[in-house]
């Protein structure tokens, strides 16, 4: 690796800032929220609710957040798949928390239906400066030229998770991989990780196996869109305001993505059939059955302290290096009863130091606000890793130089816009047809695109 001789704290006096849209801060301290009125110290405190799917992760840090605001956070906590539809059904009904965290794929759902209050003008009574966000805030979370949320982290990165175990019991010379810390990081192109897969894929005479290269059927719509984003390809015209026209998905590169994620099982026998990735409490990887896995670049794998070694490397691509935008925020419902309570506490939890380097050394996950001020605290051992592979992609934040060049980035929040989540399935259905072998990926792609395209059309038809 090419910075590997150089020390943190010369990284950080060296590391240059800004480039490709994303803004990065200097380090000067954030002012504390403004107390609304009548909520200082000797005031009783308000009670805030705050919504989430992250289970116990916040419960380190809620006691500074709340001294911190003169609040009392009631936390709502509910399973990711039921996040959406239980928000929507408290909203309908008028009994939604003050504060609604948001991942970036909600934004389409949410934003249009005008039910947040923008943060810009409780930004400036704070003395928050724009500018130090890891990226503008008004592309990450904005709508309509307005800033919806405070982002919780700077976007983790899809990254490559490797079972060593099961790697070197398939023979294979693990030192060649390309892990983090070694001279060759990042540098793997799609060809190499395909035969790198073959090479530790155990399949058994009958057609069974013992061992898959990769984990799952990779013919899964966010995996396709990571993959498709290496060619510049996206699924519809107008990825950033939501104003799309029409689909992109029949375009020539994007094919080429579909047919090699689908190439995985059908060509190469990588990967599982989704027939036989059925039924695997916690997936293949987890069970060791299989010796790769995308997955976001946090604490999750960690925390499973599953029973191999893990080795941590970055995604392969097929012609450049890719890194999203789109993390999770903070939101305050426009009908709370709390709305200057609720914002403090938004502001205070993504923007004060104290609160943010707890939260960092809890998930690896670098702050949104002032991130370069962070990278002195960066995690020891594997989070400190995994943190590493997150940031090696972003300008401003990575010592591997040759990292940062020539990223393309996407907003994965909006990705298909106003008619996510319905063009999401209807892509996703299509994909199944093809990784079962019914359709062909052009005819899959055709079929899509129709059905999304006729979406398109009604819904800026009723805008």
């Amino acid at each position: 690796m090419e910075s590997k001789n150089l020390s943190r704290r010369d990284f950080l006096r060296l590391s240059a800032m800004g480039a490709a849209g994303m803004a990065l801060a200097a380090c000067a301290v954030p002012a504390a929220p403004a107390q609304p009125a009548g909520t200082g110290a000797a005031a009783e405190a308000v009670e805030v609710r705050w919504a989430h799917w992250w289970g116990d992760q916040f419960k380190p840090v809620l006691p500074m957040d709340e001294a911190k605001t003169n609040t009392k956070i009631k936390e709502e906590i509910y399973p990711w798949g039921e996040f959406v539809p239980k928000i929507l059904t408290q909203l309908a009904a008028g009994t939604a928390p003050d504060i609604i965290q948001q991942d970036a794929s909600h934004h389409p759902t949410f934003y249009p239906k005008n039910i947040f209050v923008p943060f810009d003008e409780a930004w400036a009574a704070a003395g928050i400066e724009k500018e130090k966000w890891n990226v503008d805030q008004t592309l990450e979370c904005g709508y309509e030229g307005k800033v919806m949320g405070c982002s919780l982290f700077t976007m983790q990165a899809k990254m490559a998770y490797v079972n060593l175990d099961l790697a070197k019991k398939a023979g294979y010379d693990t030192s060649k991989l390309p892990l983090w810390g070694k001279d060759n990081f990042d540098k793997w192109h799609w060809p190499e990780f395909i035969e790198f897969l073959k090479a530790v894929t155990v399949k058994n005479a009958d057609g069974t196996y013992d061992q898959y290269g990769y984990s799952r059927a990779m013919a899964m719509t966010w995996d396709v869109y990571y993959h498709a984003a290496s060619r510049k390809a996206l699924p519809v015209d107008d990825v950033w305001n939501m104003a799309e026209t029409k689909s992109l998905i029949t375009e020539a590169a994007f094919i080429q993505s579909v047919q090699e994620t689908v190439d995985m099982t059908n060509l190469h026998g990588v990967a599982p059939t989704l027939e036989a990735q059925q039924g695997i409490q916690g997936g293949l990887f987890r069970a060791g059955k299989a010796v790769v896995d995308f997955s976001w670049s946090n604490q999750t794998y960690l925390e499973a302290k599953l029973p191999f070694e893990l080795g941590f490397m970055h995604c392969p691509y097929p012609e450049v290096r890719v890194h999203s935008l789109g993390a999770n925020e903070l939101h305050v419902n426009k009908a709370s009863q709390v709305i200057p309570q609720a914002q403090a506490v938004a502001i205070t939890h993504t923007t004060d130091r104290e609160v943010a380097k707890k939260m960092y050394e809890i998930n690896g996950s670098l702050p949104a606000y002032e991130p370069t001020y962070y990278l002195q605290f960066m995690p020891e051992g594997q989070l400190g890793d995994i943190a590493s592979v997150q940031n090696s992609r972003i300008k401003g934040l990575s010592s591997c130089s040759y990292c940062t060049e020539d990223v393309f980035l996407f907003n994965r929040g909006t990705i298909w816009g106003k008619v996510y989540p319905f063009a999401d399935k209807a892509l996703q259905t299509e994909l199944d047809n093809a990784l079962l072998n019914q359709k062909s990926v052009e005819q899959a792609m055709a079929d899509a695109a129709a059905a999304i395209d006729a979406e398109i059309a009604a819904t800026n038809a009723k805008s």
